[in-house]
């Protein structure tokens, strides 16, 4: 692994764990066995490395947006039927990229914190990533329903973000109420196909066969 990247993973392992202010550059060098001088050299400050290690967190893997796939399927858009498989593939994708059991827990942790208790990587992280992802969703739902408000497409496009941050940040909860296991992979793919449903016949249009119980 080079410097740059162990670096990050270092710090971003820190960072979830103990929060920006109680991590030291002094902290991240000593436990990635580099000099000091290494975070000034890739990064140059401890914020462009918590920056960094937001974006890593959150960019890797990435999963698809509304943009990606009507870029690539233009013919999806062309009638009902493949409008709603493109809100399948999106709901089915971002569970799994969400809840994908190798994805190092650090990753998880950093972006729920930095949600919880933004920072000045917020910025960074809202116009890289937030914004052009909930605005693609947004986009398409006006597409689909072009007489919808601009607010009845934020509210459609958190139906899905909404729902996989109840799962994330309400984790040991939901385990407590339910059981140790209440999140498990099968419950995860029922969840994508129920939310997947619901995001369908609230856009008015008609269900995939394998989504009709």
């Amino acid at each position: 692994m080079e410097t740059k990247e162990r670096l990050i993973t270092i710090a971003g392992e820190l960072f979830a764990d103990l929060g920006f202010d109680a991590v030291s550059t002094r902290m991240i060098t000593d436990k990635a066995g580099v000099k000091l001088s290494a975070i000034h050299y890739h990064f140059g400050t401890k914020e462009n490395l918590y920056i960094e290690c937001c974006v890593y967190a959150h960019s890797t893997g990435r999963k698809l947006t509304f943009g990606d796939v009507m870029t690539a399927e233009p013919s999806l858009l062309e009638s009902p039927e493949g409008q709603a498989t493109i809100i399948e593939k999106i709901v089915v994708e971002s569970m799994h990229y969400h809840f994908e059991p190798s994805r190092p827990e650090w990753e998880t942790k950093i972006i729920q914190r930095e949600i919880t208790h933004p920072t000045a990587a917020m910025r960074t992280l809202s116009e890289k990533i937030f914004k052009p992802d909930t605005k693609s969703a947004q986009d398409f739902y006006m597409i689909v329903r072009p007489e919808a408000t601009e607010q009845e497409a934020q509210a459609w496009s958190d139906l899905m973000y909404g729902q996989m941050l109840l799962y994330k940040m309400a984790k040991q909860t939901i385990e407590m109420v339910r059981g140790e296991n209440a999140l498990d992979q099968e419950f995860l793919s029922t969840a994508a196909q129920t939310l997947a449903r619901a995001m369908i016949l609230e856009a008015g249009l008609p269900l995939p066969e394998k989504l009709i119980k």
